[in-house]
């Protein structure tokens, strides 16, 4: 798995290395320097059909390979994790705050003062993130996307929406890492990462698939299209 993620670890090792050197004055040239190192490895943004603010959101990424990739502690380094990496810091506290039993409403409001939707899927971003580096294993989003959606029920299909973005994009994965080969094997584990989520209406769409394995995982597209081709059933979701 590590090998899937190889170049944006090493582009996070080398911006990290000239974090702590004093290299970058704010955020704002760092967003600018992620960017870069990114397009000039020919890397996407871990993201869906969506790229607002797609660099500003990997800054995650290069968070949570910092604390936990590299080991270096937001004590020992707060400068840095203090001027660069305020948002994320806030969001992962608000992470373990709901993990802990608090509820999740509160908690925004407590760390952020609002309940705003983009708030939210950050949380939720560096949940899901933490999922793909195996800093924190699936039950964990699973548990804080269940408690955000009994808080704020008023999100229930953004959530959805967001559950089959996970699926395509764990699918994409396997894909990538030839843990899936064909139509078969991706049907049968879209159905069960659909059960564990309690998602079964929200399977996604071989479009969707293919989009992330194609722009995120940068799979040539005959690739794909040859794991996806309808030559097998498609296991019924009931």
């Amino acid at each position: 798995m590590q090998n899937l993620y190889r170049r944006r670890i090493e582009i996070a090792q080398k911006i990290w290395s000239r974090l702590l050197q004093g290299y970058y004055k704010d955020r704002k040239e760092l967003i600018r320097v992620v960017e870069r190192e990114y397009k000039n490895a020919e890397i996407e943004p871990i993201r869906g059909r969506s790229k607002i603010k797609q660099y500003e959101k990997e800054l995650t990424t290069l968070y949570l390979l910092g604390k936990y990739g590299l080991g270096l502690s937001p004590e020992e380094y707060s400068k840095v994790f203090d001027k660069f990496f305020r948002m994320e810091m806030l969001c992962e506290k608000a992470y373990r705050d709901i993990l802990s039993g608090k509820q999740p409403s509160e908690v925004f409001h407590e760390i952020f003062g609002t309940t705003s939707e983009d708030i939210i899927f950050r949380v939720i971003r560096l949940a899901y993130i933490m999922v793909l580096l195996g800093f924190e294993g699936e039950e964990t989003l699973i548990q804080l996307l269940d408690r955000i959606n009994e808080s704020l029920p008023e999100l229930s299909e953004r959530i959805k929406r967001f559950k089959k973005f996970y699926v395509a994009l764990r699918i994409a994965e396997a894909i990538a890492t030839r843990k899936v080969r064909n139509r078969l094997e991706k049907e049968a584990l879209k159905h069960a990462l659909c059960l564990r989520l309690k998602a079964e209406k929200s399977a996604p769409s071989d479009d969707e698939i293919r989009l992330i394995a194609t722009e995120v995982y940068g799979l040539p597209e005959y690739l794909v299209n040859d794991v996806l081709k309808a030559k097998n059933i498609e296991l019924t979701l009931e």
